[in-house]
């Protein structure tokens, strides 16, 4: 049976029109492969309008494969940082390979069709003709509307989360820079509070993952954790991928090759330039720019701050959770 969705227009800051979606399942009932049971009816998430004329269809009958393994996070949460990490280590640290071509190609970007549909690319596609044994692909997309069998089939899931406040500001940074959205920062953060920015409601693409982060297929993490830590995170990955252990010697090399300014300045690497042929940027457009916990500090009010804060704060005592629970100190 057909998966059923209701869908509202929104009035927002994109360039493109936009929609919120809601996944009702075949019943009604909500998305009742996921392994999180709860009321699925206050699950909305803002999307391209073009998403639910064909996109959200084949991605939800995505067939997938059994070694395959999934990056999801809410966009700008250090999506490319793991993508990278878990490639290597899925393809034997084949650096090589990784210094001669783009993540994009090597892990493709499942709905990208949504995201930019005015480049002839078909992301569905794409995923499917990734010939590596272990598929790796990304997306933003919360959990109810990724592919049904990565639930029904325990696919591998990586997820990574960052703290609301530095995932404002770069990502007010890179919809701007690609011409993705209009108006200023005060416009932005009052946007994302009100879940009228893509892919929001960000609190419940996390939440719902953080809830399910002890699901035998899950590997929850933080942007936080690998800045704190990376070499441990880097352990912890690989046992879940069931890789082999790194000498130390390899670990240093993926250690440094993984560095915020060895990527950055990575042809292959850094995708600014990629992107930058796929679409309109402003001229100072960077997809990495600084790559530090707390880069929002020096760049958000005290009121932005404030009423990201108290907004968190609400949303998090429905759960009777803590933003250090989840990031820990930052």
């Amino acid at each position: 049976m057909d998966i059923m969705y209701a869908s509202r227009s929104i009035e927002s800051m994109a360039t493109m029109p936009m929609i919120q979606l809601q996944c009702k399942g075949p019943n009604g009932s909500g998305p009742d492969w996921v392994p999180l049971k709860q009321d699925w009816k206050s699950r909305w998430c803002t999307l391209p309008a073009c998403y639910i004329e064909d996109l959200a269809g084949r991605i939800d009958a995505f067939e997938t494969r059994e070694s395959d393994v999934f990056v999801v996070t809410f966009m700008k949460s250090g999506t490319t940082w793991m993508q990278e990490l878990a490639w290597l280590l899925l393809n034997d640290l084949d650096f090589e390979r990784a210094k001669s071509s783009y993540p994009f190609h090597r892990s493709p970007f499942l709905e990208y069709s949504a995201i930019n549909p005015v480049v002839a690319i078909d992301s569905v596609a794409m995923c499917n003709q990734i010939q590596d044994n272990s598929r790796l692909i990304k997306s933003h997309l919360p959990a109810q509307l990724l592919p049904r069998e990565i639930w029904k089939h325990g696919r591998k899931i990586i997820y990574v989360a960052r703290n609301p406040k530095d995932v404002v500001v770069s990502s007010y940074h890179q919809m701007k820079g690609m011409h993705y959205s209009e108006g200023s920062l005060d416009d932005f953060v009052e946007y994302f509070i009100a879940d009228k920015i893509m892919y929001t409601s960000f609190w419940a693409h996390v939440i719902d993952f953080y809830k399910m982060r002890n699901e035998e297929n899950v590997f929850f993490v933080t942007y936080e954790d690998m800045s704190r830590d990376l070499q441990d995170v880097v352990k912890r990955l690989s046992r879940f991928l069931n890789c082999k252990d790194l000498s130390n010697s390899e670990m240093e090399k993926l250690l440094n090759h993984l560095s915020f300014k060895n990527i950055k300045e990575s042809k292959f690497g850094n995708p600014t330039g990629f992107i930058k042929t796929l679409r309109k940027t402003t001229d100072d457009f960077e997809f990495m720019r600084r790559g530090i916990v707390g880069s929002y500090k020096d760049e958000l009010s005290l009121e932005h701050k404030d009423k990201i804060d108290k907004w968190t704060m609400s949303v998090l005592e429905e759960h009777g959770l803590t933003e250090s629970d989840i990031f820990g100190e930052f």
